[in-house]
């Protein structure tokens, strides 16, 4: 049961940081290596993760160590996915290519939850 209630937060963490506070500018800048605004995108993923850890730690005992490093690796591993997105996928969101891309997206990020639930809940 902890896994579906840990999947659970990061989804609705997901789906504040991609949907609800992403900025025009972020989905922009994220094609761009290193530029500060597509990088501030990972960083909202990054807080929100800890949100998301922090509240499930009231069922499940996390070290707060574990939960900074874990935020941090995931921002690092978000950021990565986004970038190769932006900067070598299709801007066309008339064809089935950019759609096939964004659900690929979409499932990396996804992929990535699922790898922290399984870590988190095997220390």
């Amino acid at each position: 049961m902890e896994i579906i209630l840990l999947l659970f937060l990061l989804q609705i963490k997901h789906c504040y940081a991609d949907f609800v506070i992403q900025t025009y500018k972020q989905t922009v800048h994220k094609g761009i290596y290193r530029d500060p605004i597509g990088i501030s995108h990972s960083v909202d993923h990054v807080w929100t993760s800890m949100i998301a850890l922090l509240v499930f730690s009231f069922f499940y005992t996390i070290n707060p160590f574990t939960i900074i490093w874990l935020c941090f690796a995931e921002g690092i591993l978000h950021y990565h996915i986004d970038f190769v997105k932006v900067k070598f996928g299709s801007k066309d969101q008339t064809k089935p290519i950019f759609w096939a891309q964004f659900g690929l997206d979409q499932l990396a990020h996804q992929v990535t939850y699922l790898v922290m639930a399984i870590f988190l809940l095997n220390l």
